[in-house]
């Protein structure tokens, strides 16, 4: 059993100490993993652009605009701390923000309520379904604001620890998550 705070220093380090090749091979696996989810049948996906020591999330990206599917990214409006959601395209103009993270110039602003399917980037999570994200709080803001039945899908490099000690009301539990190694899914 672990506290956020302490998770989230033990689990930051974990993953600096991954190659960028091991990196690499494991976001690949988790790519392969995805597909075997019954997912694809829906229209607006909302995934985020990877950061440094995060899994690369284009491949997903790539597969969903070549199913014609609308993917959608998020952007930080730093005034509200709030996570605002933009149609991506191919010929999407990105730019990074003041913390280094790849948002969109211009392009179409899209509603929560029509989003179908949300990839999330965690840290770790429990065999609960709880995720420990970076600490700021975004997706579980963005989360309530999304339809109830929104499916949220966690990408997670590593397997699930025993519990998270501290979640509280304001923490979202996920409905999938999927690592290098198997599919985790309470929804089927």
């Amino acid at each position: 059993m672990y506290y956020k705070k302490e998770i989230r220093k033990i689990y930051l380090q974990r993953r600096k100490e991954i190659s960028k090749k091991e990196l690499l091979l494991l976001s690949s696996k988790i790519y392969n993993n995805i597909q075997n989810i019954n997912i694809w049948n829906k229209k607006y996906y909302h995934i985020y652009l990877p950061i440094k020591y995060e899994i690369n999330t284009y491949p997903i990206i790539y597969k969903l605009l070549s199913m014609d599917k609308q993917v959608v990214i998020p952007k930080i409006n730093f005034s509200n701390m709030f996570i605002e959601n933009y149609l991506f395209k191919k010929n999407t103009f990105l730019k990074k923000n003041k913390y280094g993270i790849l948002e969109p110039l211009k392009s179409e602003q899209i509603s929560y309520l029509l989003i179908d399917i949300v990839f999330i980037p965690l840290l770790i999570f429990d065999k609960e379904y709880n995720r420990v994200g970076y600490g700021y709080g975004f997706y579980d803001k963005f989360l309530i604001n999304c339809r109830v039945d929104v499916i949220k899908i966690g990408l997670s490099l590593l397997e699930p620890i025993s519990r998270i000690i501290d979640i509280n009301m304001d923490d979202i539990p996920l409905d999938i998550v999927v690592t290098p190694n198997k599919i985790y899914n309470k929804i089927i």
